[in-house]
């Protein structure tokens, strides 16, 4: 009885999950490097459903100086964080944009970028866009498990998220989608400045407090 009074319950991560919807919607909406304005888009119903997030954001990046192919660069930026890690089973790229008749192209492949005193490490995967004319789109994609830092994919998730001490700090998945023909270099330039926009955001959506 002395050591289940130990464990945490919901309502001892609340303090937590309010700051992580407060740096979330903190995230900037213009960006000077790359001189990125915004658009905010809405979670698709059926995500809230699946998901039910905590917080949630969407938005649609475009560059002023970024101009790959001579066009203004454009990408998405999605963040969902979750009271519970196991509502994102169903919700991560190789499941979701495949049920979306978008079906994956090739192998993901391991990326790995410094953010102030956070590694991010995740898995960028490319799909083919259900649109005419046919494209392909990259996202680049990782999850922040609280306590256990950046995790590349779901295996990871599900792996760190066991410990029945930190199971209701959930965790918090990002992508950032972009048009896959645009070259590598550009494509990790775009990544590492909008994610690098708020990057003390990473360290708060990691930092919990053991009771």
């Amino acid at each position: 009885m002395a050591e289940d009074r130990t464990h945490l319950k919901p309502s001892d991560v609340e303090p937590y999950h309010a700051r992580a919807k407060q740096v979330i919607e903190a995230w900037p909406k213009t960006i000077s490097e790359g001189e990125w304005s915004s658009k905010d888009d809405q979670l698709p119903i059926s995500a809230e459903q699946l998901l039910h997030p905590n917080c949630s954001l969407s938005r649609a990046y475009t560059s002023s100086i970024l101009r790959p192919g001579g066009l203004p660069a454009q990408a998405s930026l999605l963040i969902v964080q979750c009271k519970d890690a196991r509502d994102m089973s169903g919700h991560y790229p190789p499941i979701c944009y495949p049920a979306a008749g978008q079906p994956q192209i090739g192998k993901e492949q391991p990326f790995t970028m410094l953010f102030g005193d956070m590694t991010v490490s995740g898995k960028e995967y490319v799909f083919l866009k259900n649109s005419l004319p046919v494209a392909r789109q990259c996202v680049y994609d990782f999850f922040i498990v609280p306590g256990s830092g950046c995790q590349p994919d779901m295996d990871g998730v599900r792996r760190t998220a066991g410990d029945y001490q930190k199971r209701y700090y959930g965790a918090a998945q990002f992508q950032v989608v972009m048009d896959a023909d645009y070259p590598q270099d550009d494509r990790m330039t775009i990544f590492r400045e909008i994610i690098g926009a708020n990057a003390k955001a990473l360290s708060v959506l990691n930092t919990v407090e053991d009771k």
